[in-house]
C-alpha cells in the first residue's frame, strides 16, 4: 500500500495562494509513490479563529501530514513525528509589536518548531531569519525552493511597447512597495497593471502622482497567466520576501524583470533580473528607464531568465520533499 499525505493548508482565500506550490509537488510525484490528500482548516485568521481551528480540526488518518503553510499552529494537535511544516516567511512577526507579536511567536513558529518531525523552508533567507528569531538548529531545517507552477507558457509573445509599456505590479500588501513604485513611475510614459485591492491611501497616491493605471483582482491562474503575457515589464520590487514566485513566473513568460537587490528576490532572479534598491525610488526608475530604452539589455536579461528558471523543475525539488518522507517513514519502520 502507498504511504498516505495529507497536506494541511489554511482555509481558502480569494487571492492565488501559495497552496499552489504544493499542488505542483503533488503533481510531479510518479503516481505509485505516494496516494495524496490536502485537507483545510476549518477557520480563517485571527486568535478567535486559531482557537476554534485547535478545538475542532480533524485530521484525517495519514502516514505523514505536511503543513504547507501560514497555518503553523496546527501541528499543536498533529502527531509531532509525523509532521513537516513547510515555513514560507515570517511577515507575520514582521508586522506585530508588543504582546500580539510574542502570541504570533510562540504560536506560528517557537512551539511548532519543537513539536514537528521535521521543518522546510522556501529560502536561505527564511531559514537565517528562523534561526536569528529563535536559535533553532539549522541542521534541523531543509531549504527546499518553490517550483515553477506548470501553466507559465511565453507563446504567443507580444511585441514591447516602446510607446508606453505596462508594467505588471503583483500584490498590494504593505511589504510588496507599491508607493516606492508610483512615485518611481511619476511623468513616465507607462501604464501601471496592478493586480490586488488598492485601498483608499493607495489610490489618493496614484492620482495625486498622476499615474495611468488599471487595477485588478480575484484572478484565476489562468487570467494571471493573461496579465503577464499582456505586460511588457514585470516589476517586483518588494522590501520583504520569502522566495518571490512572480520573479520565475515572469522569467517563464520571457518578460524583462525588475526586481529588489535583497535576499532572497536577488537568489531567486539569479542573472535573469535588474535589481534596485527597493527603498529608493530613484533606483527603481534608473532601472525601468534602462528597461524602457535598452532593448539589447532587455533581450539579454530574458536570455538569462528563461536559463534560470530551469533550477526550478518540480520534479528535483518534489524528490527533495519525497526524501524526507522516506526517512520518516523509516523511522516509524524502525521504532514498531
Amino acid at each position: 500500500m502507498k504511504p498516505r499525505i495529507i497536506f494541511v493548508e489554511r482555509k481558502p482565500s480569494a487571492s492565488v495562494s501559495i497552496e499552489r506550490v504544493f499542488k505542483q509537488i503533488a503533481a510531479d510525484w510518479p503516481p505509485e509513490k505516494f496516494d495524496v490528500e490536502f485537507q483545510t482548516v476549518p477557520y480563517g485568521n485571527g486568535i478567535v479563529a486559531i482557537l476554534k481551528n485547535l478545538l475542532f480540526f480533524r485530521k484525517r488518518k495519514a502516514d505523514i501530514y505536511h503543513i504547507t503553510g501560514d497555518v503553523h499552529y496546527i501541528s499543536l494537535v498533529l502527531p509531532g513525528a509525523r509532521t513537516v511544516l513547510t515555513i514560507h516567511d515570517l511577515v507575520f512577526l514582521r508586522r506585530r509589536t508588543g504582546i500580539r507579536r510574542y502570541v504570533l511567536k510562540k504560536l506560528f513558529l517557537e512551539l511548532p518548531l519543537r513539536r514537528v518531525g521535521q521543518v522546510t523552508v522556501v529560502s536561505q533567507a527564511i531559514k537565517d531569519e528562523i534561526i536569528t528569531e529563535t536559535g533553532f538548529s539549522a541542521e534541523k531545517i531543509d531549504v527546499i525552493e518553490n517550483p515553477l507552477i506548470h501553466g507559465f507558457e511565453a507563446d504567443p509573445q507580444k511585441p514591447f511597447n516602446e510607446e508606453c509599456p505596462v508594467i505588471l505590479h503583483i500584490g498590494t500588501a504593505e511589504n510588496k512597495n507599491l508607493s516606492n513604485l508610483i512615485a518611481a513611475v511619476e511623468d513616465l510614459p507607462c501604464k501601471l497593471k496592478i493586480i490586488g485591492q488598492l485601498d483608499d491611501k493607495v489610490i489618493e497616491d496614484l492620482r495625486r502622482h498622476n499615474i495611468n493605471y488599471e487595477t485588478v483582482a480575484g484572478l484565476d491562474e489562468r487570467q494571471i497567466v493573461e496579465e503577464y503575457r499582456n505586460a511588457d515589464i514585470v516589476s517586483f520590487c518588494t522590501t520583504y520576501e520569502g522566495f518571490g514566485l512572480p520573479i520565475i513566473e515572469a522569467q517563464a513568460m520571457r518578460k524583462p524583470v525588475i526586481t529588489s537587490d535583497l535576499a532572497p528576490m536577488n537568489a531567486v532572479a539569479g542573472d535573469g533580473a535588474l535589481l534596485v534598491d527597493p527603498n529608493d525610488p530613484a533606483s527603481i526608475r534608473r532601472g525601468l528607464d534602462r528597461l524602457f530604452t535598452d532593448a539589447k539589455y532587455r533581450t539579454q536579461l530574458i536570455a538569462a531568465g528563461t536559463e534560470n528558471i530551469k533550477r526550478f523543475d518540480g520534479k528535483p525539488l518534489a524528490q527533495q520533499y519525497a526524501d524526507i518522507y522516506d526517512r520518516i517513514l523509516s523511522r516509524m519502520d524502525t521504532s514498531i
